[in-house]
């Protein structure tokens, strides 16, 4: 005859079923601890951020290209397009408030040719002058003067690993110039007793990168945009352009490329 099963045996399945139950949420919070505890060992602390200007002042000194900006490619308006390419230079003393911040105060000598390349433009504002110095190709717009730019360096967060220091720059310009006659130094051409000539500010605009050489030297390419308010100085009684009433002498403003070098102090 067939032994009935044991009555303990369905027990025992039910405890054992509950024990595996209530080890499964301990095993799993177990493994999720032991994949976190993983992560945590995997995960990479991002360096410093590299320095880029070790000390707290620095001096530079560039050459600059000046290139002029014409409202009018073809026609002229104003004296001020006929102007040419001219060289100068220029020097800074800069203080780093911030590794990627500077402000620097500094100069530039420099200037611009003018050019008799526009078929009988020059004719033209020349028969108008009847009372005063012709202009000629001979003539020279000398721009001295200083600034004060503010810098913001972008090289640890475009290029953290590499020599190239990319920036930005916004610079605050105050001129003393004036139209010469034949070259810098030369007598100021005049018109109607007035000199052109005056001392106006001015503002611009540009980028440019270091290239670090070592740890305290760097070149330094910048193209920046410049723009002055010369036109604020000459206003000449009964002779107004007919194309912008502008007295035939206006702003300028004109590209600024330099190359220079910086030392750190």
């Amino acid at each position: 005859m067939r032994s009935l099963p044991s009555p303990s045996r369905p027990l025992v399945g039910v405890a054992l079923s509950v024990l595996l139950l209530g080890l499964a949420p301990l095993a799993c919070f177990a493994q999720d601890q032991a994949a976190a505890a993983a992560g945590a060992d995997s995960v990479q602390v991002p360096a410093a951020a590299r320095l880029r200007h070790p000390s707290l002042l620095a001096a530079s000194a560039s050459f600059v290209h000046l290139l002029p900006l014409h409202i009018l490619k073809e026609k002229v308006a104003d004296i001020n397009d006929l102007t040419t390419a001219g060289t100068g230079v220029m020097g800074d003393l800069r203080v780093y408030v911030l590794d990627g911040l500077a402000v620097s105060v500094g100069g530039m000598r420099g200037g611009f040719g003018l050019s008799d390349s526009k078929p009988g433009e020059m004719d033209a504002i020349n028969d108008r002058f009847v009372d005063g110095d012709p202009i000629s190709p001979d003539n020279y717009l000398r721009l001295d003067g200083g600034f004060l730019n503010i810098t913001a360096y972008l090289g640890n967060k475009l290029t953290p690993g590499s020599r190239f220091n990319p920036y930005m720059r916004t610079s605050f310009l105050y001129f003393d110039w004036a139209l010469h006659e034949d070259g810098r130094g030369s007598d100021v051409v005049t018109y109607q007793d007035q000199a052109i000539e005056g001392q106006d500010f001015g503002f611009g605009a540009g980028l440019g990168t270091e290239y670090r050489l070592n740890s305290r030297a760097n070149l330094d390419l910048q193209l920046l945009w410049g723009y002055v308010l010369t036109g604020d100085e000459i206003k000449w009684e009964g002779l107004q352009s007919p194309f912008n009433d502008s007295y035939y002498w206006t702003n300028t403003h004109f590209w600024n490329l330099s190359l220079g070098l910086v030392i750190g102090i």
